[in-house]
C-alpha cells in the first residue's frame, strides 16, 4: 500500500470517533473488552482475554471480532466454566454484533463511493479471495451481495444506525460524520489514483483482468482450497492470499496499475475507517511509549519503524502508539512484536509499527498502564 498522508482523512476519522464513542451501545460493548477492564480472570473480559492469549485478535480489530470469538469458542482447551453467567455472555455477544453490524454497513457504504463502483474489475474481488470469502479472513471482507445492493445511489449508509439505539440527534451526527469521511476518502491520493488507473483501462487490459479473475475463481474454489488445506483456517487464509498475489504479479501495464490502485484504495478504507477508527472509538487515545531505543526507520510504503522497549507492558498488534522521540512525531500502528530475554533475564521487546503520516497533532497519547 502506498503511503497515505491525507490529513483530511484522519480528521474525518477523528470526527466519526467522537460521535461513536458517545453512544451508549458502543460504550456497553467497549466496557467489557480486556484492555478496558480491570477484571481479566472472570466474566466477559476474562473469556475474551483467554481467547486473546490463544491467538484471537481481540485487541487489534475490535470492530470485527465476532467471527473470531465464535471461532475460538470452538477451541476445546479454552476454559468455559462457571466463572461467567451464560446470559451475560449472550447479552454481550448481541451488543458486539449490533456494533459490528452498524460498522460494516457504514464500511460498505463508504466503499460504494469508490470510483467506478460497483463495476470494479479488480482481481481482489474475485470469488474466494481474502476480501470476498465467507470463511475466516484477516481482511475486512466485502459482504456477499454488497455491490448489488445499490449503495452507490444512497446518500447515507442505509440502516447503519438501527442496531445502535440512537436518538434523532445522534442519527444526524452519525450521518454527518459518515459523509465527511466519504468526502475525505474521495479526495484522498489513493482514491484519486484509482480513478486515474480506471480511466487507462482499455479492451486489452480489461480482458487481462477478466482472465485473471477467471483463474482465481478456479484456484480458490471450495474444492481447490480444500485440496490445499482441509481444516486449518489460517493456512486456508494464507493460501487465498498467495494465490491472489501470484496472479497479480502476472498482470502487466494498465491492468497491473489498476489492481495495485484498487489495493491501495481499499487498504485505506480498512486502515483508516476500521483499524484506526476501531482503536480510537473503543480504546481511546494512543499509548505513549517512553524509554524507546534502537530506532530504525524503514524506507518504502507503508513507512515502518522498528524500535526496542525495555518496560514490562504487553502490547498487542493493532494498537496505536506515540513514541517519545523526535525521529517520529506521527502516531504509529503496531504490526509485530518480538520478545526476548537477555542472560540476566531482563525482558526486551522489539516492536514494528506502521507510521500514519499526517497524524502528529490529532490525538493526545496516554501512558501505558498494563503489565
Amino acid at each position: 500500500m502506498r503511503t497515505m498522508n491525507d490529513t483530511s482523512v484522519w480528521q474525518a476519522v477523528t470526527q466519526q470517533t467522537d460521535v461513536w464513542r458517545a453512544l451508549p451501545a458502543v460504550q456497553e460493548f467497549a466496557h467489557q473488552l480486556p484492555r478496558n477492564s480491570s477484571t481479566l480472570t472472570s466474566g466477559v473480559a476474562g473469556r475474551l482475554q483467554q481467547m486473546q492469549a490463544a491467538g484471537a485478535n481481540i485487541a487489534g480489530t475490535p470492530l470485527r471480532l465476532t467471527r473470531e470469538v465464535h471461532l475460538f469458542e470452538q477451541v476445546p482447551h479454552l476454559d468455559r466454566g462457571a466463572s461467567i453467567d451464560p446470559n451475560q455472555w449472550s447479552a454481550w455477544l448481541q451488543s458486539a454484533a449490533n456494533v459490528e453490524s452498524a460498522h460494516r454497513t457504514t464500511i460498505a457504504w463508504l466503499r460504494s463511493r469508490m470510483p467506478g463502483y460497483p463495476q470494479l474489475p479488480a482481481p481482489q474481488l474475485a470469488p474466494g479471495t481474502a476480501l470476498t470469502t465467507t470463511e475466516y479472513t484477516r481482511r475486512l471482507a466485502w459482504q456477499p451481495g454488497e455491490r448489488a445492493a445499490g449503495l452507490q445511489m444512497k446518500n447515507l449508509p442505509p440502516h447503519a444506525t438501527r442496531p445502535l439505539r440512537v436518538t434523532s440527534n445522534q442519527v444526524r451526527q452519525l450521518e454527518e460524520s459518515a459523509r465527511s469521511l466519504a468526502a475525505a476518502l474521495q479526495a484522498s491520493q489513493p482514491w484519486q489514483q484509482l480513478a486515474a488507473a480506471r480511466q487507462t483501462l482499455d479492451e486489452k487490459s480489461r480482458k487481462e483482468l477478466s482472465q485473471t479473475r477467471a483463474r482465481l475463481r478456479q484456484r480458490l474454489s471450495d474444492a481447490a482450497v480444500d485440496a490445499h488445506e482441509a481444516n486449518r483456517v489460517l493456512l486456508r487464509h494464507d493460501y487465498r492470499c498467495t494465490a491472489l498475489n501470484e496472479e497479480i504479479d502476472q498482470l502487466t501495464g494498465p491492468a497491473r496499475q489498476f489492481a495495485n490502485a484498487f489495493d491501495a484504495a481499499d487498504q485505506l478504507v480498512e486502515l483508516a475507517a476500521s483499524d484506526v477508527f476501531g482503536q480510537l472509538a473503543l480504546y481511546g487515545s494512543p499509548l505513549f511509549m517512553q524509554n524507546v531505543t534502537d530506532i530504525d526507520l524503514e524506507p518504502g510504503a507503508p513507512r515502518l519503524i522498528h524500535f526496542t522497549t525495555h518496560n514490562d507492558s504487553w502490547l498487542n498488534t493493532g494498537e496505536l502508539l506515540q513514541i517519545d522521540d523526535p525521529l517520529v512525531t506521527d502516531t504509529c500502528r503496531l504490526t509485530a512484536t518480538t520478545v526476548s530475554f537477555s542472560s540476566g533475564s531482563a525482558l526486551t521487546t522489539r516492536l514494528t509499527a506502521q507510521i500514519l503520516p499526517g497524524t502528529a497533532s490529532l490525538w493526545q497519547a496516554a501512558p501505558p498502564s498494563r503489565t
